[in-house]
């Protein structure tokens, strides 16, 4: 039978031993990763918070660089509606292409147009007659026009428009007459004369006669009137309507025109002149002799590193030792057993 390398309670000690000495260096290890300093982590910086939305910011709508000689002018030219402020306009001076471009000053221009259309007036006049050659004479050739809203013009008689209506009417009353003659008669009696006629359908009453004597008679050597002529005068009341007046009309036609306000224009003047950059002189590089190092600049361990190191050297030691004192025992131990086997 093959006696074992170690016994029982050898083997349980050597592992006691080897136990000891791994927990030894786990705590060394543990104590220096518990020591070793922590990497800061760098702090998250928050986003910057926007522009607002109500900023206002005025760009050209143009920009005009003159050059004459050395000298340089940069214009830059805005148009601005009635609700943008020409405060916003910038002030700064700028670089631009090498040159430095200062603000001299800004001009104001106000743009306007002139709107224009054809128009057309009626006017109306009184007058007595409705004859166009008299009317006409009555009426300018021309005349002078301004609307509420600001157009102005000269306006031309227009002859073809000129008409003219009665203004109204009133009843005249007046008298109707006519004549009648009735010949052959035997006496300058009235009773003879029809005291009514009828003309035109109108009745007419006898107003006045006239005798004259149409034949005569010699009667012993005398001459006597034998037979008249009488002129019957018949008259009536009529009535009838009279215009009173009469409105002519008459239409001016012609072209009207109205100054239109338009865009307000600003113009920024700035004057540039030329960046010089002056090199700097380029210094010589002085040999600088290598520093040798001093023993206190060397780094040394810190306190903490040697409390580790310390712990790590005591269990490497401990564990050694066990190792060969059960080495060393089981070697005895052996012998013995051997030593024993030969008595037998």
């Amino acid at each position: 039978m093959r006696t074992p390398i170690l016994p029982f309670h050898s083997m349980r000690l050597a592992c006691t031993v080897l136990v000891a000495g791994v927990l030894l260096l786990s705590c060394g290890f543990s104590a220096f990763a518990a020591e070793t300093p922590e990497t800061p982590v760098p702090p998250t910086s928050a986003p910057l918070p926007p522009y607002p939305e109500d900023m206002t910011e005025l760009y050209p709508t143009d920009i005009q660089i003159i050059i004459e000689g050395d000298a340089r002018q940069l214009i830059k030219t805005y148009i601005l509606t009635e609700t943008q402020d020409p405060a916003d306009i910038s002030h700064e001076n700028f670089e631009l292409g090498g040159w430095l471009y200062i603000l001299t000053g800004i001009t104001e221009t106000r743009t306007s147009g002139t709107d224009a259309r054809l128009h057309t007036e009626t006017v109306e006049i009184n007058t007595e007659s409705n004859d166009l050659n008299t009317v006409i004479k009555q009426l300018a050739p021309t005349m002078d026009y301004q609307s509420e809203d600001g157009y102005t013009g000269t306006l031309a008689l227009d002859l073809s428009s000129v008409t003219c209506d009665a203004a109204g009417y009133k009843k005249s009353s007046y008298t109707v007459s006519a004549t009648r003659e009735y010949p052959h008669l035997s006496a300058n009696d009235l009773s003879l004369i029809p005291k009514t006629i009828t003309d035109s359908g109108r009745t007419l009453t006898l107003d006045d006669v006239t005798w004259e004597v149409q034949n005569y008679v010699n009667v012993d050597y005398e001459d006597i009137p034998d037979s008249y002529r009488a002129v019957a005068t018949y008259t009536a009341s009529a009535s009838k309507s009279v215009v009173t007046g009469y409105v002519t009309t008459a239409n001016y036609t012609g072209e009207v025109t109205k100054v239109v306000t338009g865009d307000t224009v600003y113009t920024a003047h700035f004057l540039g002149s030329e960046i010089v950059i002056t090199p700097e002189p380029t210094p010589t590089p002085a040999l600088i002799p290598t520093p040798e190092p001093s023993p206190s600049a060397i780094p040394k361990p810190s306190a903490a590193g040697d409390d580790i190191l310390d712990r790590i050297l005591i269990g490497l030691g401990v564990l050694t030792v066990a190792v060969v004192g059960v080495l060393y025992f089981s070697r005895r131990h052996r012998a013995k057993q051997e030593n024993d086997e030969r008595t037998k």
